[in-house]
């Protein structure tokens, strides 16, 4: 659990509110102008997001703000707020995207008020909220692989099998035209790196409730990703480019239960290797 705040910033994150929320829709599309001109794969997180996204977002800061000294009151908010972050692939990695564009804009919105003091309160009330919900969003990506969906990712096995390679190569293609940097990653691929990736979604399949064979594989796979400098904001691109080449391959066998079985079980197996990733990162 994070630290608590302290009383000083949440005077100050209370008082400055104010000021913000005389035009709070002015500081979020201030906000998404930068995010998305800093970080431009951001943009693929919101690709279904309403068109009041800012609007959303602003009741939410101001919220915050107004309740810092009683979050108790926003649990229901925050609920599901964690509940959408899943359903888009936000991960722990993406926070700081946010952060960072975030208190830009809000010096910008406060101008003369911005001191020091004012956005080191932000700061730290910004990575508070975070790491709750950070926190809250990790358990949620665990427990969405129910057995039911563990069976129906068992269940679809078979045909995936059949047609791997070919949603493998459809795989690379989405995802090299949706994310051009992913190439960079692949630079150094063997020429049947759609037929070992293959193998290995259909081995998770067939093992899905007994990791503990995989757990060489999983291995070899995260010292690949070190070797070749996948971080965890990778990981989005390939569920999406995963679940589309599924679609446009097997058709309407690929129903909505599917997609969120496979959705589910790609984030328990990307966790672990991100776990592990991260380890051989520090080690290192």
């Amino acid at each position: 659990m994070a630290a608590e705040l302290s009383a000083k910033t949440k005077e100050i994150v209370k008082s400055t509110a104010q000021l913000i929320k005389a035009d709070p829709e002015k500081l979020t599309s201030k906000m998404y102008e930068i995010m998305f001109g800093t970080y431009p794969y951001a943009k693929a997180l919101f690709k279904n997001a309403p068109k009041n996204q800012p609007q959303v977002l602003a009741r939410s800061i101001v919220g915050y703000a107004e309740n810092i000294d009683k979050l108790d009151a926003l649990k229901e908010v925050l609920d599901r707020i964690a509940e959408h972050h899943i359903k888009t692939s936000i991960l722990p990695a993406h926070y700081p995207w946010v952060g960072d564009s975030l208190l830009k804009a809000i010096k910008d919105t406060l101008g003369d008020a911005a001191t020091d003091e004012v956005m080191a309160a932000w700061g730290e009330a910004y990575w508070f909220l975070a790491n709750v919900l950070i926190e809250r969003e990790k358990k949620l990506y665990q427990a969405a692989l129910t057995d039911e969906r563990k069976q129906i990712v068992k269940d679809t096995a078979p045909i995936l099998k059949e047609k791997a390679e070919a949603i493998t190569t459809r795989m690379y293609e989405v995802m090299f035209s949706n994310y051009p940097d992913a190439k960079e990653l692949f630079k150094n691929a063997p020429k049947n790196q759609n037929q070992i990736l293959a193998r290995s979604i259909i081995a998770y399949a067939e093992n899905i409730d007994n990791l503990a064979v995989l757990e060489g594989a999983i291995e070899k796979i995260a010292k690949r990703h070190i070797e070749t400098e996948v971080k965890s904001e990778h990981y989005p691109w390939v569920i999406d480019s995963l679940l589309q080449a599924m679609v446009d391959v097997l058709g309407d066998a690929v129903t909505d239960a599917v997609k969120e079985a496979w959705f589910a079980a790609y984030w328990v197996l990307a966790f672990i290797l991100m776990k592990r990733e991260t380890e051989l990162y520090t080690a290192d």
